[in-house]
Parts: C-alpha cells; structure tokens; sequence
C-alpha cells in the first residue's frame, strides 16, 4: 500500500505579505514529491519535452482555466510547485502551500507520472489545512476517479473529463456562496459517506479555452510569485508560448492516453474537437504583444483541413504576426500545405513521430504512412525554409524486436545525415516508451492484441511504483513480448550513444561534448563510477538542449521583466553559494 506519511518541519503560521486571497490555487506538483532528497536515477523520461525528468510543466489548461475564473470575476492564482522545487534547494514547498490564502487547491493528475506528488501533496493540505478543499482534475483523475474518491479521503472533489473551464468557475462559486455542488457537471464528491456524480454536460464549451497571457503575467505580479506561474523550470531563460488547436484526437496511436479511442471513452464522446481559428490567432497574437516569443502549436494544423488552415492564415496576416512557429504533424503534410505555412510565417519548425521506420510496425501502432510520404514531407519542408524539423522514433511499441530497433537506429542516423550541411538539420530522436503505458490508450485495455503486460492497474499501485523505486527502469508498468525491462534500459542508452555519434560526425553536437557524454554513459552501463549531473532532477540525457527550437523574442514590457528577474534570481543564486 502507498504511504504519504513523510516528516514535516512545524510550520510557523507568520503573516506573509501579499498573501491575497484567492478562490482557487492550480498546483502543480511534482511527479515524485521527494526528488530532492532521494538518489534516483530519473533517466530518460522526459528528454523529449521542455521540462525535466520532474515533469515541472503544468497542463496548458491551468492557463485557461485561470482566464475563465478571472472573466467571471473570481479570483485564481497558479502554483507550480514541482518548478520551485527544481529551481530553489531552499524552497519549503510546505510552507508555500499552507501560507497560502485560497478558498480550493486544484492538483492536476493529468498524467499518470504526477501521481506520487498529487498525492503527497494533497495529504500534506490537508494534513496542516483539514479545512481546505481540495479538488483533483486531468486524465489520469478522470479515469481513476471511483477508486480514488473510495480510497483517498484528502481529496474532497474530482472534476472529470475535458472542458472544465466552466465546472471549475462553478466549483468556485458554490464553495464561495455555498451553493449546491449538483449544478457543477462532471463533478464527483462526498454527500456523508455517500460519493456523488453529477453528470457530464452535453457542452463542449471549448468556446471558453482561451490561453490568456497577459493573465498570467498579471497574476504572477500581483501574487508576488512570478515562480510559481512559470509554465516549467527553464521557461525562465527561453520563454515560449502554446495554442491548442484541438481536444481529443482523430488517430489511434495504440499507446497513447490521448488518442481517439481513449478519448471518446473516458473524457469526452466526441473527438477530435477543434477549437475556432479566429482564437487560435488571437492567442498567438496576444503571445507576441506580451511575451515576444515563439509559439508552439500543439496538433495537427494540416490534417484539420484546408478550409481550416485557410482561414487560421488569414487570420495571422491580418494581424501582422511574425513569430517563430514550432509546428507537429501526426502525418507527412503535402508540399501544397508547407508552401502556404512559409507564406504566412516566415520563421517555422517542424516535427513528427513517425514511431517506428518498419511502416508494418508503425501502421500496427496506429500511424499508416510510408517511409517515402515521410521523407518526400521533410524535403517539402526543407525546399520552403524549414528551419528545423524533428522526428521521434520509439523504444519499446509492439512488434518491435531489438532488430527492429536497430534498423530505427541507422534510418534516424541516415536522416540526419542526408540533411547534413542544409539550411535545414534533421534531429532525430529514440525515445523509450516511458514511464508508463497511458491508462484507457488501446494497449492498456487490450494488451494481448499488443503482446503486452501491464504490471500495475490500480492508482495506488502506480504510487508505489514512483515511491519504492530507483531508478526509471523501476517505473515501468509494462514488458512486452519482445522486449524485458532490462533490454528497454540497455538499448535506450546504445540508442542514445548511435545518437550522438551521429550528432557528432554531422555538426550539430560538438565532438569533444558528444565524446564525453557517450564515455559517461558506457560507464553507467558497465556499473563504473559515471558523471552525475549537478542538477537533483537530470540524469544521463542530452536531448533537452536539442528541443531548444528558437531563441528569438521581440522586446516587450513583459519580456523586459522577464530578463530582469531571471538575472535577479541568477545573482541570487550565486549569493547561495
């Protein structure tokens, strides 16, 4: 069974400045609550997005949710803990979170790896606060939702599915008025020892998503808390800013939480839904007027169809846009397609994850294209000035044998290769199926189609996973028929040296960097004494500054207090010393 039973320091209640009221807190915690304090060996878990292998980064919707509370009036405020936590030895997340004035803490347990500092983190509130109101939300939340309101008497609430930008406003006005908690949908609660659970809207109300930059910027002024609204830990020296052009989605990646299937059976019935184009520009815009930074697009633009893509273009030139665009693909986007992005943004990357360079492997795990649509894509790219594109291979899918993955590995190292010394570099990336198998995707529910073994069902299962283990290989919640956890870890890190060999004989990685890495990490193959990184929350990767697509920023007022406060806090740090 899971024990959230640590030791805490006494609290001294003092009155801090500042502390303004909120209704509710977003706190993001951790994916394990006490990475500082323990030796563990994180792995390559997250080498393939921006925040570390603590998983600092807070779901988007944190964003939204808080633009649609302070639209109605209500209060909000954003915690990122797990940021803090990586960013200050010092910081006393406890006392950060008691002090706190806030009607409701909203965790995200939105995927299954944040479980452990959900967890731990809702025990310690209402540990110290037994008054607090604590509410859980996300896809993890959401499909765990009975299991935990039956076994887990910290958590008061659980809004469940997708869209709750209009159930957390109401939330926060029936705990504010004391209203009945039956007119908030999708929400399940405690009435005596009865558990409720109100039904789901019919509505989607994605016209209420809106990513509010300017929001979140005033928040961390007036809260006094400019770190605990970070999106992830390094957002700091690299800010950049994210649209969703779409919830659910249309393709059925078999090991995906977010995929078609997993979607319309647990969070919403319809999937994918696609927000209006009109917003999504609005949002880009309003990331250039108060960032200056470069926008990450998150889903496919492409295969939301030419009448779509159109009318979001029309829309940029309208309001003279002109940031750097990160752009993902689910599949190869024709050369029509990169003709009309190069027209309308002048400055944009590109990835895809074609998973597997077997298109057998790769259709039987949900993505069916070929390896000549693939290539022909990136060469389209390419010829419309594509300043980047990255494309992701995965360890550990079905069907896929070590074999398998050595002919990923020499397909990633001649893409790289074949675009060496063009305005374009190709990074390729071989990433292990990590931590976890996403629960609800088609390999959870029928892994023996897949020729998987899943090891852990229930929520607490997956909190002992994260709480007893070392190292990553210890997180795993799955084997398959090809391949043991063992060879998983083993063929990550020659994966990871073919890599930056690769990187290396190319240019992108310099050879005395790349040598070093790779010696490192034969050493912690072989069990020899290996470099470990200085940073509590890194362990052998190289990938992260590789996904550091753009540095370009326009100068604006918020930009200016961002580079302020950065070297503030870089002169802090080195008075720590």
């Amino acid at each position: 069974m899971m024990n959230v039973n640590y030791t805490y320091k006494p609290i001294n209640h003092l009155v801090i400045l500042y502390n303004m009221h909120s209704n509710i807190c977003f706190v993001h915690p951790p994916s394990i609550y006490d990475f500082r304090t323990r030796d563990l060996k994180a792995g390559p878990i997250s080498d393939v997005v921006p925040s570390t292998p603590v998983f600092e980064m807070y779901p988007m919707g944190f964003i939204s949710m808080l633009s649609n509370l302070t639209k109605n009036g209500y209060d909000g405020r954003i915690a990122n803990v797990a940021s803090r936590m990586v960013l200050s030895k010092k910081f006393d997340p406890v006392k950060y979170l008691v002090n706190m004035d806030t009607d409701i803490y909203a965790i995200d347990l939105h995927w299954l790896p944040h479980v452990h500092g959900a967890f731990s983190i809702a025990g310690i509130i209402k540990r110290e606060k037994p008054e607090a109101k604590i509410v859980l939300g996300g896809f993890s939340a959401s499909y765990f939702s009975d299991e935990i309101m039956l076994k887990h008497n910290e958590i008061d609430f659980i809004l469940k599915g997708d869209f709750q930008e209009y159930g957390v406003t109401k939330l926060a006005e029936c705990v504010e008025d004391g209203k009945s908690l039956v007119t908030v949908p999708s929400l399940n609660y405690r009435d005596g020892t009865k558990i409720i659970s109100n039904p789901q809207s019919n509505e989607n109300n994605i016209h209420n998503i809106f990513l509010d930059y300017k929001i979140l910027m005033k928040n961390a002024i007036k809260y006094h808390d400019v770190a605990g609204h970070l999106p992830y830990a390094d957002w700091i020296n690299n800010p950049e800013a994210v649209t969703i052009i779409e919830h659910g989605c249309q393709f059925n990646c078999a090991f995906c939480g977010g995929s078609n299937f997993t979607y319309k059976n647990n969070f919403f019935k319809t999937s994918p839904v696609y927000r209006d184009p009109v917003r999504i520009a609005e949002e880009i815009e309003m990331a250039q007027q108060v960032l200056g930074s470069p926008v990450f697009v998150a889903g496919d633009i492409n295969q939301a169809g030419e009448k779509y893509y159109s009318a979001f273009f029309k829309e940029i030139k309208e309001r003279d846009v002109d940031i750097p665009l990160l752009t993902e693909y689910f599949v190869p986007p024709p050369h029509d397609y990169f003709t009309k992005l190069s027209h309308t943004f002048s400055d944009f990357t590109a990835e895809i994850s074609p998973e597997s360079s077997s298109e057998k492997i790769r259709k039987f795990n949900g993505r069916s294209y070929s390896n000549k649509e693939l290539e022909d894509s990136i060469d389209y790219a390419s010829m419309e000035g594509c300043r980047k594109f990255d494309v992701y291979f995965t360890l550990g899918i079905s069907h896929q044998d070590e074999s398998a993955l050595r002919e990923d590995i020499e397909y990633a190292r001649q893409m790289m290769i074949r675009h060496s010394g063009k305005e374009m570099n190709v990074y390729s990336f071989i990433s292990p199926l990590t931590p976890f198998i996403d629960p609800g995707s088609l390999i959870y529910e029928k892994p023996e189609m897949y020729g998987f073994h899943i090891t852990a069902r229930s929520i607490d299962e997956y909190f002992d996973l994260l709480d007893r283990g070392k190292s990553w290989v210890d997180f795993l919640n799955y084997y398959n028929d090809w391949m043991d956890a063992g060879t998983i870890e083993r063929l990550t890190y020659e994966s990871e040296i073919e890599m930056m060999k690769t990187r290396m004989e190319v240019g992108i990685t310099d050879k005395k960097r790349g040598e070093k890495i790779i010696e490192n990490i034969r050493h912690y193959l072989n069990n020899d004494p290996y470099e470990k990184s200085e940073k509590p929350n890194s362990h052998l990767s190289y990938l992260n500054k590789d996904i550091e697509w753009s540095r370009k920023h326009k100068l604006t007022f918020d930009s200016f207090l961002i580079y302020w406060y950065k070297n503030l806090k870089s002169i802090e740090k080195e008075l720590e010393k």
